[in-house]
């Protein structure tokens, strides 16, 4: 097939050739002078050079401490044995010296032979040994502790600490694997001289303790046992030394100390007679030093003759082999490169063009779409650089096909999401437009409802509405266009957080803690409502019905932080973390993924204004998110009542209207208040809205000479009214989905601690109403209206207390003297001279109302709605 279509090209192509002949020739001659000549050899000296310098590492730090943690634990074990035959306060404070020189020992034992360094030096066996060794240390404490309160026998110390010294000599001997045959024999014969040497100094420990005559029979078999392993290790060690390690030991063999010492510990064995204490002690301690300058000395011969001389060979061996391996390969690697030249430099372009693709082009192409840019896909697709070389001339044609093809898909990508927003878009206008038409209508059968159930369930459809309009606006989100509600001033940040309670349909099981004395900004006031309302309804959605959500809101070193936290069954932890993930990124909409468009709604938001949202275990089982909006997005709310008028939309974002179910009416255009005690029916200003079709889409932004974050550029509508239009005339002739809500307070405002919403506020009026130490005035009477102070004087936002507004006929709960005060609205014909405290109510009405037409006055009139979904 490859000849074929070589024969078929054109003749003024260059000729093409298989690869395979290529890679043949190129890695024939260099694998074959690779392995002869360098391959085994190489490794059988690598083995051995790794062993040697494994076994330096092992024995410099683990044999070496090893020994010396041995030493003066057998220090340590006559010490014991001796102050547990006489109890002296001398021997009980070498004890103790000797403790601690033993714990010093461990302790740098410990960490030389669990280093990295040195685990990765041994074996799978010699690791276990190591650490059974590490942990029988850990025994230590308690028989030291059983020798200090006299709790052990001396026999029984002695079989304690030797326990310990077997397992160090058994460590000793894993060490023992090297392949030189005459290091193996030496090394053994050492460590079977250190076996003897040991067994003898349990000898000395025993018959310290004991006085000269007759011993009980334990004692002698343990002697006895002792001084057979002794003569055994002793004369196994004499039969595997050669050289000058033999004749050290011949030499101690036949010692003037070392006659002494057998010739008494045959009369123990055989006769079992104890000798004189001085007579055996002056014995060992002649012949204990000795034997330790024999065995130092035969170490050092080992060292010097046979492991330092074998290392130096294994070394050499690796260079020499090494050094000619070395030759064969740069000698292979000149002759494949001969070959591979070409074949690379080919492999490279076509690698340098499919990098370019996929880390240039391909970006720059959908960032460009991404902006709304147009793409011109020839032009972006230029074919790769092929060679000479058939396979790769056949890849970059592939190469080049999957490139036009890659920006050809980008594009189309791309025009079915312009697509797909356009229509979200489009769905979220239209849906608006009905429901703010259905919003009014609900607002104008609120004024018309006469009985609290009717009422209390137009409320409840007036909140599914509101959520309902919430999605709609979602969708805008998630098209990637900004909202077009905004505000001209800051927002008091407790007002925002009611604003975005009052969104969700559960605001009852709300409660609303904390205070800070910050604003947010107009610009991102919507949106920062979005968001919160957004996870107060998930905490109240995936929470039991019977639990309260709680939304916690302080001022922190970084910002503004707000928590909502739920008592529902929570999260897993990894799904905990793919959702902090997700919020984290704010990346682009996932149509697959639709389970979570609330998710995709955060993020955005968080993402388009650096608000940070984190998603963690709450203390009630549940899920706490913590929203940290930034210093950028904030102001002191100090400064919406420093000099001058307060702004409008600064004390009022949300008309607070007090309610049947005790809800917060947020985002409704303020009316001056009636005094509660007055039951006078609200005429119905409003006329229906014509069956206008939905706009086409948000209105127009008409942005002013010079533009700020504080006065933004105003929004214009022909059908917009200016602000200090009045509340009926505004009603009438702007449509509801138009409409910006009143910045006006009521005339009667009530300032209430933080409660759940729903919650009634306390009527104690010895209790506090809130941490800002307001209370609430005491009515005069069970009939008399209830009056607070005004919310002009702090610029906040007014609180309400439930059902302070309603008529008495409509509160709930209420006793049948309470529809007595109806007698004010009796007619004319049969009016009665007012009560005082009712013209105290009607002057503070008219008060507000004075106030609020300066605060107009001084205020820009600019036309036109910052905010097309703050009617509600």
């Amino acid at each position: 097939m490859a000849k074929s279509e070589a024969a078929g090209a054109p003749r003024g192509r260059s000729r093409t050739y298989p690869i395979w002949r290529r890679i043949a020739l190129l890695l024939a001659v260099p694998l074959t002078a690779l392995f002869v000549q360098w391959g085994i050899p190489a490794a059988v000296t690598v083995s051995n050079a790794l062993q040697r310098f494994d076994f330096s590492t092992v024995y410099n730090n683990v044999a070496v401490p090893a020994t010396q943690v041995t030493e003066t634990l057998q220090e340590e074990r006559a010490a014991a044995v001796q102050f547990l035959h006489q109890f002296k306060i001398s021997d009980r404070q070498r004890f103790g010296d000797l403790v601690a020189k033993t714990d010093a020992a461990v302790a740098a034992f410990r960490k030389q032979a669990l280093s990295s360094d040195t685990q990765d030096a041994m074996d799978d066996t010699m690791t276990t040994r190591v650490r059974e060794l590490s942990d029988a240390y850990n025994h230590l404490i308690t028989l030291r502790e059983r020798v200090g309160i006299g709790g052990t026998t001396p026999l029984g110390a002695i079989e304690g600490y030797s326990q310990v010294a077997d397992i160090t000599i058994r460590l000793l001997t894993t060490l023992v694997s090297v392949d030189d045959r005459t290091v193996y024999l030496h090394t053994t014969a050492l460590l079977h001289n250190f076996w003897a040497r040991e067994f003898m100094l349990r000898e000395h420990a025993l018959l310290s303790t004991l006085s000269a005559g007759q011993m009980s029979a334990s004692n002698r078999a343990a002697f006895a046992a002792w001084s057979e392993a002794r003569i055994q290790y002793f004369e196994l060690g004499r039969a595997q030394a050669s050289g000058e390690i033999e004749q050290i030991m011949y030499d101690l063999a036949n010692s003037g100390e070392f006659t002494e010492y057998t010739t008494l510990e045959n009369n123990v064995v055989n006769n079992g007679i104890v000798p004189d204490p001085a007579e055996w002690r002056a014995a060992i301690d002649v012949l204990r030093p000795a034997w330790s300058r024999d065995a130092a000395k035969a170490e050092s011969v080992v060292n010097n003759t046979d492991v330092r001389p074998a290392g130096r060979r294994i070394m050499l061996q690796f260079f020499v082999i090494g050094v000619v391996g070395l030759l064969g390969v740069v000698a292979s690697v000149i002759l494949s490169l001969l070959f591979a030249r070409r074949l690379s430099a080919e492999l490279r372009e076509l690698q340098e063009s499919a990098q370019r693709l996929a880390n240039e082009r391909l970006p720059r192409v959908v960032a460009r779409l991404r902006r709304g840019e147009q793409v011109d896909v020839d032009a972006e697709s230029p074919p790769p650089t092929t060679g000479r070389t058939k396979e790769v001339a056949l890849v970059g044609e592939a190469f080049g096909t999957v490139q036009r093809t890659a920006v050809a898909t980008a594009v189309a990508e791309s025009d079915l999401r312009a697509s797909i927003n356009r229509v979200f878009i489009n769905l979220s206008w239209r849906s608006q437009s009905l429901l703010h038409r259905q919003l009014r209508l609900l607002d104008q059968m609120e004024r018309r409802a006469a009985g609290p159930e009717e009422l209390d369930d137009l409320f409840r459809l007036d909140h599914l509405t509101t959520r309902m309009r919430r999605h709609a606006e979602g969708l805008v989100i998630l098209a990637g266009s900004p909202t077009v509600r905004a505000w001209d001033h800051p927002v008091a940040a407790e007002d925002v957080v009611r604003a975005a309670v009052a969104e969700i349909e559960d605001y009852t099981r709300v409660e609303l803690t904390g205070a800070a004395s910050v604003a947010v900004t107009g610009d991102v006031v919507a949106d920062v409502i979005h968001l919160l309302a957004e996870l107060i309804e998930n905490a109240a959605v995936f929470s039991p019905p019977t639990t309260e959500v709680t939304v916690k809101i302080e001022t922190v070193a970084n910002g503004l932080a707000v928590e909502v936290i739920d008592r529902g069954i929570g999260l897993h932890p990894d799904e905990l973390d793919e959702l902090n993930l997700r919020l984290e990124g704010g990346g682009e909409f996932d149509l697959i993924d639709t389970e979570r468009l609330g998710l995709f709604v955060v993020a955005r938001l968080a993402a388009r204004h650096g608000v940070k949202v984190s998603l963690q275990p709450s203390a009630y089982g549940g899920t706490t998110a913590v929203v940290l909006i930034p210093h950028a997005l904030v102001t002191l709310d100090d400064d919406l009542a420093r000099g001058g008028p307060i702004p409008g939309t600064a004390r009022t974002m949300v008309a607070a209207m007090a309610t049947t179910d005790g809800r917060q009416r947020l985002g409704r255009p303020a009316r001056p208040a009636i005094p509660a005690a007055v039951v006078r029916p609200q005429p119905d200003d409003t006329q229906d809205d014509p069956e206008d079709e939905p706009p086409a889409g948000p209105p127009p932004i008409v942005t002013s000479p010079s533009p700020t974050l504080d006065q933004p550029a105003p929004w214009f509508d022909d059908h917009a009214a200016p602000y200090d239009q009045t509340p009926s005339a505004y009603e009438e002739t702007t449509p509801h989905y138009e409409r910006t809500p009143s910045l006006d307070p009521p005339a009667v405002a009530f300032e209430r601690p933080a409660l759940a919403f729903g919650q009634a506020a306390p009527s104690d009026p010895a209790e506090p109403s809130g941490p800002r130490g307001d209370r609430l005035r005491p009515p005069a009477g069970d009939d008399e209206p209830v009056e607070a102070e005004s919310s002009e004087v702090t610029g906040r936002l007014p609180r309400r207390v439930r059902q302070s507004s309603l008529a008495p006929q409509l509160r709930r709960g209420s006793a049948p003297q309470r529809a007595e005060p109806a007698e004010v609205a009796a007619p004319d014909d049969d009016f009665d001279e007012p009560s005082p405290e009712l013209s105290r109510a009607l002057m503070s009405s008219l008060q507000s109302g004075w106030l609020r037409g300066r605060v107009m006055d001084d205020e820009p009139d600019e036309p036109g709605p910052r905010d097309e979904w703050g009617d509600r």
